[in-house]
């Protein structure tokens, strides 16, 4: 069964402790997302907010996704968060292996985050092949409507055949979206907004 990781940053900004709580209840898995506004987009948390939610968390699997500018500025904050897995996005990186063995040499257990343009990397089997836990972007950081991408799904889909790996999808996966694949050989969903939308609903969609 496929299992779904809230993102807190989709959650309350304001009450972080109440929505960690919340996860924790229902939820077996937290995600903290880290962006510093450049990568993409969006700012959620900083490090510091990052470690606070790791340690009041009772989560049984907390995962990190990295969607900053150098992430190896951040390793030593994610050395001290002891996340279950740290994902680093590697879409502008051109010395993405290097960085991920880096991040590997010092002990931390790292995942790489694969986008679409990911796909055509000179070095994708490469970062494939360098780790067993996988994060694949189901939704485009430059789409402003962020339209569901069937074909990253099947992208995720054929990178869980290999059963040595953990695959995770994360990007406007709804319901209709887990019901489709819950059955699967994907590891795990990463949802903001269709648990934090409705928490009550979503315990009943996903809790049950």
């Amino acid at each position: 069964m496929m299992l779904v990781s809230p993102s807190i940053a989709s959650a309350d900004v304001l009450h972080v402790a109440d929505e960690v709580k919340y996860i924790d209840t229902y939820f077996d898995n937290i995600h903290i997302d880290i962006e510093d506004g450049v990568v993409v987009g969006g700012i959620s948390f900083g490090m510091k907010m990052a470690k606070g939610i790791c340690r009041i968390s009772s989560s049984k699997e907390k995962t990190m996704h990295l969607e900053v500018l150098n992430p190896l500025d951040y390793l030593d904050d994610v050395l001290t968060c002891n996340c279950d897995v740290t994902f680093v996005q590697v879409s502008h990186l051109s010395d993405a292996l290097d960085v991920i063995e880096k991040f590997r040499n010092v002990g931390v257990r790292v995942g790489v985050n694969l986008c679409d343009e990911d796909l055509m990397r000179d070095d994708l089997d490469e970062l494939i092949g360098i780790t067993d836990y996988i994060l694949v972007n189901t939704t485009a950081h430059w789409d402003i409507e962020q339209n569901y991408m069937p074909e990253m799904e099947e992208f995720a889909l054929k990178l869980a055949e290999d059963e040595s790996k953990k695959i995770w999808i994360d990007g406007c996966v709804n319901y209709e979206t887990y019901q489709r694949l819950k059955d699967s050989k994907i590891y795990c969903a990463v949802i903001g907004r269709g648990v934090f939308n409705d928490k009550e609903l979503a315990v009943r969609q996903y809790c049950q």
